[in-house]
């Protein structure tokens, strides 16, 4: 048994770049958000939930702030990169919840990024600075 957790450990972390994230099984491109050099200098970190309106043809109409990462800089990357996600086509427009969080400090694997979402929500998005804290 430990030996199949090991192996599904080692292969998330040789699948997972600098950027810890799983957009959703809808997801035909989802660029990671970039941490900004001026947000890692200044070591800000937070949380924040988006709303993507995705559109039948599975373009990004709108991206809402639900609950703000708690800095603009940090808003604004997120926002950026959900604006260039690409989804499958649907029938009709829907909404999509994508919890993002950026972490000050080198990539790893924690219990809140192996959670699956709950229904009209996404995995959880986690940016790492790259540096230690």
């Amino acid at each position: 048994m430990s030996r199949v957790l090991c192996r599904y450990v080692a292969l998330a972390l040789f699948a997972i770049p600098s950027v810890a994230y799983a957009a959703t099984q809808h997801a035909v491109y989802a660029p990671p958000p970039q941490y900004p050099a001026e947000a890692k200098a200044r070591h800000l970190t937070g949380s924040g939930v988006f709303a993507l309106h995705i559109r039948p043809n599975g373009g990004v109409e709108q991206v809402e702030t639900v609950k703000s990462i708690g800095y603009p800089l940090l808003d604004q990357a997120a926002i950026a990169a959900f604006r260039e996600w690409r989804f499958h086509p649907s029938e009709a427009a829907w909404v999509l919840r994508i919890p993002i969080r950026y972490v000050n400090g080198p990539k790893r694997i924690d219990s809140s990024m192996l959670q699956s979402p709950a229904p009209g929500w996404g995995m959880l998005v986690t940016v790492f600075s790259g540096t230690k804290p």
